[in-house]
């Protein structure tokens, strides 16, 4: 059977569509009317919510509804700025109701940030749209581990699975909270966790390899093929519980202690906090002069990898917390407020460790 190509005419071939979107003048299209004209319209409509902080849900399926919606917003033009460009340059069907959308986002300078990716459903009385994460991923394996559903092309690590579903439940039982279930996506890198969150082109992360992305709407997107997301588990459940402004060296060093350094090593493996410590021992034998309130003001490079001695000293602290205060004492540090000054008025007021004493009191706990 001939295809049906046509191309779109009259108000759909203008180059501005609506007052969100545009529509790529060479833009072609299989789509039949009406359905054609819905998606462009229902598309115009989400990316105006998007800019006008009006996003509450409805658009968005339901399955990945929390992680569509925090993506959709970070598309959102920076604030105080002029709307970035939107622009619809590809639109085909891909299966029953479901088709593949793509975006061209460009700022003021008309040079391209974006190349964004999403699939729209028909619903009959509505089109709603949805990351493309399920659609890429469908030919995939899965297999449950505990409460976690890994999502993986190849092969699984499963001993590195179990470990990570351990303290993924001793995490939240530790901070008072019930574990909960996530979707696990394995990706060899960053730039392949990109496609699936909807980042077909991302002038912000172009060439990025060794982040992972989660946890976000209880998904999580792999740290170079590892299975183990226990740093970020923590940052998850710690979200939940904190009642004051983020202090990152009182969360990056508990995550440290209670899961991992976030990144993995030459071989795959997740850099932990026992090994680093080994290191930074090591280091300061060979540099005795070294003060350690320095290393931690200002986190030089000390280690053979992307793990950060600032955390690695805030993850000995935060175990001396534990030890003597217990969790209640972990929650007051996750809760001491932002920046330095309130993280030492914390630890001097838990356990006595202050900046005049702070190389002493920390060399003692490296020992």
């Amino acid at each position: 059977m001939k295809k049906l190509s046509v191309i779109l005419l009259l108000f759909f071939t203008s180059h501005a569509f609506g007052q969100t979107i545009s529509v790529a003048q060479n833009l072609h299209s299989e789509i039949a009317e009406p359905i054609r004209s819905r998606i462009i319209t229902s598309l115009d409509s989400l990316f105006s919510k998007i800019e006008t902080n009006k996003l509450s849900g409805n658009e968005v399926s339901k399955d990945k509804a929390a992680l569509s919606v925090s993506i959709l917003k970070s598309l959102k033009t920076e604030s105080n700025a002029v709307p970035d460009h939107k622009e619809l340059i590809n639109l085909y069907p891909v299966s029953g109701k479901q088709y593949f959308v793509t975006i061209a986002i460009r700022g003021i300078d008309n040079q391209l940030k974006t190349i964004f990716n999403l699939m729209a459903l028909d619903e009959e009385k509505q089109i709603i749209f949805t990351l493309p994460v399920n659609y890429l991923t469908r030919t995939w394996k899965t297999k449950t581990v505990g409460r976690i559903i890994y999502h993986y092309q190849d092969k699984l690590n499963i001993a590195r699975a179990k470990k990570f579903s351990q303290n993924n439940t001793l995490i939240a039982q530790r901070l008072g909270l019930s574990p909960e279930a996530m979707d696990f996506y394995m990706c060899a890198n960053y730039q392949e966790v990109l496609p699936l969150l909807g980042y077909e082109y991302d002038r912000a992360s172009n060439g990025k390899t060794k982040d992972g992305y989660g946890v976000d709407g209880n998904c999580i997107f792999s740290i170079m093929n590892n299975e183990d997301f226990s740093h970020d588990a923590f940052h998850y459940y710690t979200a939940k519980i904190r009642t004051s402004s983020r202090n990152s060296a009182a969360e990056e060093g508990i995550a440290y202690s209670w899961g991992n350094a976030y990144y993995t090593d030459e071989n795959g493996e997740m850099i932990l906090q026992k090994q680093l410590v080994k290191e930074l021992k090591q280091y300061v034998l060979q540099h005795p002069q070294v003060n350690l309130y320095d290393l931690f003001t200002t986190n030089p490079v000390v280690f053979n990898s992307m793990a950060k001695v600032r955390s690695v000293i805030a993850g000995l602290i935060a175990d001396e917390v534990e030890q003597k205060k217990g969790i209640p004492g972990i929650i007051a540090l996750i809760n001491c407020g932002k920046g330095d000054e309130n993280y030492l008025s914390a630890i001097d007021t838990l356990i006595g460790i202050n900046k005049v004493n702070f190389d002493t009191r920390v060399r003692a706990l490296l020992k």
